[in-house]
C-alpha cells in the first residue's frame, strides 16, 4: 500500500469518526485530501498592485490591447481589442498617442479593464522581457524626476502564473510548483498588508519575486496555481512572511541568521535539509587540492604567508608544504548555523638549513672494517685526525628538515576561501563550507544558492520528483510552525462597458492636435530626402535611439512624414535619419526616396 493510498483510508476512517461524533461544520477542515486546510476567516479582495519595477521607470510604453479597456471606467474614453497605445514622457505631462492623436493626459492615467468575451483579457507591453499578458489595470504616473512609473493591479491568481513560471520551471515536479504557489501567495499577502501607504503592494523583481506576466503555454503552472486556489499560511493571527531561496546547501536557514534586525519567526525552524543537499542540480562552487597542496597556486600561497606568520619567531628559512595532514570549518558566526567563518589547515612542514656535509669526492666516515667495535674506534679516531690535518673536512650545505610538529594555520571563508579563489555563489556572505577528504587530497565546497531561509526551491523539487512528497508535507518541512488557511477571494467583476454611464470623454481633456513639423534643415554631403511610407495610413514609424527595436523609441512620425536620411543602410537594414526636431534610426523599408 502507498503512502497516498494509506493516508486516504486514515482519512475516510477519521471523517467517519467526526461524521459520529462531531458537528458536520466540522468535516470542512479536510478539504485537499484530509490535510487540515482551514477555511479563512481573513476578507480580502484578493487584488495586488505590482509595480513593474523591472521596466525601469521608461520614458516611453507601448501597450498593445488584449480586451476592451476605458481611461478610468469612462465609456467615451474607451479602447477597443487589438488597439496599440504608446505612452510616453512629455516633460511635463504623460502624452497618449493612438490613432494618430496624441493626448496629454496629465500627470497621471489608469487604464481600466471591462468585461469582455475572450478568455484572453489583459494588454501586451513591448518594453517587458517577454511577450506575455499583463492581465490587469495599469496606472501611469510621471515622476518628477522623469521616466513612466507603471503599476499594475491584478487578481491574485492571475499574477502568480506569471510569478511561479519564473521562481520555478514550468517542467519541475506539479507538488514543487503547488508549494511554490502557496510560498509566494503567502509573501504576497503579507506584503499587501504591510504596504501602509504606498501606491503598490510589492515590486516585480527579486526585490520581491520575480513577475514576468501570463504564458498560457505553461499549463503545470496554471494547474498547481489554481489547485492551490486562495491557500495561504498564516501564524499568530497574520500571514507568515513566506521566505524561499533557490538552494539552502543542506541546512535550512533562519532570518536572524542572515539578517539584521528581529521578528517573530516562529514558524520557521533551522534544520539540516537532506533533500536540497541530495538533489544534484543544487549548486556548489568547489576547489580540489592534493595533499601536498597542488592544484590551486593562490591557496598554496596563502597558506605559506599564514605559516610564515605563525613561524615568525623561530627564525626559520624557506618554509615549504609538504602535506595538508586536515582541512577542518571553525568558528560558526552563529551557533549552530553551520555558516563557518574559518578553515582551519594542519598542515606537515619541512625548512632549509645549512649543515656540514662530506665534500664532494671525499669518500666521508670509514665504514666499519672489523667486528670489533674497538677497532672500528680506533679508525674513526684516526679519519678523525686525518681530516682535522685538511683544515677543511667538511662542506657546509642547505638540506630540507621536517618541522617536527603539524603547524595549524586559519584561512578566512569569506574573506580568503570565497573571494580571493573566487569561490563564491552570492554577493552577501551567506554560503555553507564543507569539506571532502578523497584518496588523493581535499574538495572544498561552498553551498548555499540565495539567502538560505525558508523553503529551498531545490529540495521542494527533489522532495517532489523523487521522494514522492505532496505540497503539504513540502511546506510542512520548511514552514513547520505555519497553518494553512483558504481565503474565498472577494474579486470585484469587471463591468460591461454597456454598463458604464453615458459619457463622452470627461476623464480627460480634449486631444491635442499634433503639433506643425518644423521645415527640414538643408542636406549634409550624403544626405537625401525621404517620407514615411506605411502600409496602414494611420500607423506611425519609431524613430529609435539605436539601430535595433529593443532601443529606446525618440519620436513616432507619421505616415507621410519628411525627413532627411544620413547615409546608407546597414546589414540590418536600418538607417540614421533625422528632422528639425529629432535623430535617430529607423527601418529602411519604410520609407520612399523624394
Amino acid at each position: 500500500m502507498n503512502k497516498y493510498t494509506l493516508r486516504a483510508v486514515l482519512a475516510m476512517i477519521l471523517c467517519a469518526l467526526l461524521a459520529w461524533s462531531a458537528p458536520a461544520h466540522a468535516l470542512n477542515l479536510f478539504g485537499f485530501g484530509g490535510d487540515g486546510i482551514e477555511e479563512s476567516a481573513i476578507e480580502d479582495d484578493g487584488m495586488l498592485r505590482v509595480y513593474l519595477k523591472s521596466l525601469s521607470d521608461p520614458e516611453n510604453l507601448t501597450l498593445t490591447l488584449a480586451g476592451v479597456y476605458t481611461v478610468e471606467h469612462d465609456a467615451g474614453f474607451r479602447f477597443d481589442r487589438d488597439t496599440e497605445i504608446v505612452l510616453s514622457d512629455g516633460g511635463d505631462a504623460i502624452y497618449l498617442c493612438v490613432g494618430g492623436l496624441t493626448l496629454d493626459m496629465g500627470s497621471s492615467l489608469t487604464l481600466t479593464r471591462q468585461a469582455g468575451g475572450n478568455d484572453e483579457n489583459g494588454m501586451y507591453i513591448a518594453e517587458s522581457e517577454r511577450n506575455n499578458l499583463y492581465a490587469g489595470d495599469l496606472t501611469v504616473t510621471r515622476n518628477e524626476g522623469g521616466g513612466l512609473r507603471p503599476v499594475l493591479t491584478i487578481r491574485m491568481e492571475d499574477y502568480l502564473c506569471g510569478v511561479v513560471a519564473y521562481e520555478m520551471s514550468d517542467s519541475w515536479p506539479l507538488e514543487a510548483l503547488k508549494a511554490q504557489a502557496v510560498a509566494a501567495r503567502t509573501y504576497a499577502m503579507q506584503r499587501k498588508w504591510s504596504a501602509g501607504d504606498r501606491d503598490y503592494d510589492l515590486v516585480d523583481t527579486t526585490a520581491d519575486q520575480v513577475y514576468k506576466g501570463l504564458n498560457a503555454d505553461y499549463t503545470n503552472v496554471l494547474q498547481a496555481v489554481e489547485d492551490t486556489e486562495g491557500v495561504v499560511g498564516t501564524y499568530n493571527g497574520g500571514f507568515a512572511t513566506c521566505y524561499y531561496t533557490a538552494s539552502n546547501g543542506g541546512t535550512v536557514a533562519l532570518p536572524s541568521d542572515v539578517w539584521s534586525g528581529s521578528g517573530d519567526y516562529g514558524y520557521l525552524a533551522r534544520r539540516d535539509d537532506p533533500y536540497d543537499l541530495a538533489n544534484p542540480n543544487s549548486m556548489v562552487s568547489s576547489l580540489h587540492v592534493s595533499r601536498a597542496c597542488e592544484g590551486s597556486p593562490k591557496l598554496k600561497a596563502m597558506l605559506l604567508d599564514a605559516a610564515d606568520a605563525a613561524l615568525a619567531d623561530m627564525g626559520y628559512e624557506d618554509v615549504r608544504i609538504e602535506e595538508i595532514l586536515s582541512i577542518t570549518p571553525a568558528e560558526e558566526k552563529i551557533e549552530g548555523s553551520r555558516m563557518y567563518t574559518k578553515l582551519r589547515f594542519s598542515l606537515k612542514l619541512s625548512r632549509s638549513e645549512m649543515v656540514y656535509m662530506a665534500a664532494e669526492g671525499d669518500l666521508g666516515m670509514p665504514m666499519d672494517a672489523t667486528d670489533s667495535p674497538a677497532a672500528n674506534q680506533a679508525l674513526f679516531s684516526i679519519d678523525y685526525l686525518r681530516r682535522l690535518r685538511l683544515l677543511a673536512p667538511f662542506e657546509l650545505v642547505p638540506v630540507r628538515m621536517d618541522i617536527a610538529d603539524p603547524v595549524e594555520v586559519e584561512l578566512d571563508v569569506y574573506g580568503q576561501i570565497k573571494d580571493e579563489l573566487d569561490l563564491g555563489l552570492n554577493g552577501s556572505d551567506y554560503e555553507l563550507v564543507s569539506v571532502l577528504e578523497e584518496g588523493d587530497g581535499y574538495t572544498i565546497q561552498l553551498r548555499r544558492f540565495g539567502h538560505g531561509v525558508g523553503m529551498s526551491q531545490r529540495g521542494a523539487q527533489r522532495m517532489a520528483g523523487v521522494e514522492d512528497m505532496d505540497w503539504i508535507e513540502i511546506l510542512r518541512f520548511y514552514y513547520p510552525g505555519m497553518t494553512l488557511e483558504q481565503i474565498d477571494w472577494a474579486y470585484p467583476e469587471l463591468e460591461e462597458l454597456s454598463a458604464l454611464p453615458d459619457s463622452v470623454g470627461r476623464a480627460r481633456p480634449d486631444p491635442t492636435p499634433t503639433p506643425t513639423p518644423a521645415p527640414l534643415p538643408e542636406l549634409e554631403a550624403g544626405e537625401y530626402y525621404a517620407v514615411v511610407q506605411l502600409g496602414d495610413a494611420s500607423s506611425t514609424l519609431n524613430l529609435r535611439q539605436a539601430p535595433t527595436t529593443q532601443s529606446q523609441v525618440v519620436a513616432q512620425l507619421k505616415n507621410g512624414r519628411r525627413l532627411i536620411v544620413c547615409g546608407a543602410a546597414d546589414d540590418g537594414g536600418w538607417v540614421q535619419a533625422r528632422t528639425a526636431e529629432y535623430e535617430g534610426y529607423c527601418k529602411l523599408e519604410y520609407l520612399k526616396a523624394e
